[in-house]
């Protein structure tokens, strides 16, 4: 008897999870910080391993914390017209690959694609850098997206923070257990049901307010540094000739600029034991470190270093730590600066300590130096 061997075959399939968290946001210093626990099957420019495009939404919340998908008319003169696609939704600008996008302007650690393990803060208010004043986008979303959460906050209102849209794909709708009650999907068809990229949208919002996370507190700390001696301070008036009839509006302009300390340390001079008098000059090891630098890419105080003579010191170590005590930068060299970069993100603006130690190459002896510096933007 013939037996007869029936092979069946079974296709092997996988299924590639996207799997983000919106871990923070907060509306003070305007950042969102992701997690980005996988992204595979993300969809976009990134895929098949990589997510290359992100849009964030933002909506003010009652005293009962529902949504309350309503227009509005800002004291700033910018409105959320009621009629839009999501009403009370406002946005930020989408995170891409083009040439001209906000993330280059900021640090390339923020430059798209983001993969499985990365967890990057992003700069929400005015991510373009544009001129939001005078300029043509002065009237976009993400121009004015700092008027409004500072609106809804003054205001008392919670405001909930999403991760709008992965890859330019669909939103989460109410109907399928997301956030977007008004829109496309809101009459509660399944239409969007599967076409959020991570299924497992549960984490993918924040609140802050009284219907979530407390908003963070803004602490106001003074750091008083000592001038070296003799610090003259110049003042310099500029004269313009103006047009007949022209009318001088006074603005008030806020510069900040870098201060620097100065630590002198002297070398024990040897003496002549006959003639009693120094046989060396006095040599002098001054060490300049900025109290604060501007990391907005505006060509001045962009970042942080500390300066002083190469030749003085050997076994350099320089460490900057957050007032939570966590190392955000450091360095065994002089010509190492810092941009303000912290695991691919941008610290926020806050006030910083660092340390200086090293060792004196003439006197052999170690000199530390503790102080502060003030990240602002």
């Amino acid at each position: 008897m013939k037996r007869w061997l029936l092979l069946l075959y079974f296709p092997f399939s996988s299924y590639a999870q996207c799997d983000l968290e919106l871990l923070d946001f907060d509306p003070i210093f305007g950042t969102v910080t992701v997690a980005f626990n996988s992204t595979d099957g993300c969809g976009g420019e990134g895929a098949p391993d990589g997510i290359s495009e992100l849009q964030f939404g933002f909506q003010a919340l009652d005293e009962d914390c529902n949504a309350m998908n309503i227009g509005w008319d800002f004291p700033s003169g910018f409105s959320l017209n009621p009629e839009s696609n999501h009403p009370g939704w406002i946005y930020t600008a989408t995170t891409t690959e083009s040439p001209t996008n906000w993330t280059n302007l900021y640090d390339e650690s923020l430059v798209p694609p983001y993969y499985a393990g990365d967890t990057v803060t992003f700069p929400l208010f005015n991510p373009y850098q544009a001129d939001c004043v005078d300029g043509p986008t002065s009237g976009q979303m993400y121009c004015n997206l700092e008027g409004v959460i500072t609106y809804w906050v003054t205001e008392g209102y919670s405001i909930q923070a999403v991760i709008w849209q992965i890859s330019y794909g669909q939103t989460m709708y109410a109907s399928d257990g997301g956030w977007a009650e008004v829109g496309v999907n809101g009459d509660g068809t399944p239409w969007g049901t599967g076409l959020y990229e991570d299924q497992n949208f549960l984490d993918n919002w924040v609140v802050v307010g009284d219907c979530g996370d407390p908003v963070p507190e803004v602490v106001i700390d003074t750091v008083y540094i000592e001038l070296p001696p003799d610090t003259v301070v110049v003042t310099e008036t500029v004269y313009v000739e103006l047009p007949p009839d022209t009318v001088v509006v006074p603005i008030n302009w806020y510069f900040y600029d870098t201060t620097y300390i100065t630590v002198i340390d002297t070398l024990i001079m040897e003496v002549d034991c006959a003639t009693g008098e120094p046989c060396l000059d006095v040599i002098e090891c001054p060490v300049y470190i900025p109290n604060g630098f501007t990391p907005d890419n505006d060509g001045v105080n962009d970042a942080w270093k500390v300066e002083t003579p190469p030749d003085c010191w050997d076994n350099v170590q320089v460490k900057v730590f957050s007032r939570w005590g966590d190392l955000v930068w450091s360095s065994n060299s002089f010509d190492s600066v810092w941009d303000g970069g912290y695991e691919r993100a941008m610290v926020r603006d806050d006030i910083y300590t660092y340390s200086f130690v090293a060792r004196n190459k003439h006197t052999l002896r170690w000199v530390e130096r503790l102080g502060h510096l003030v990240v602002l933007r």
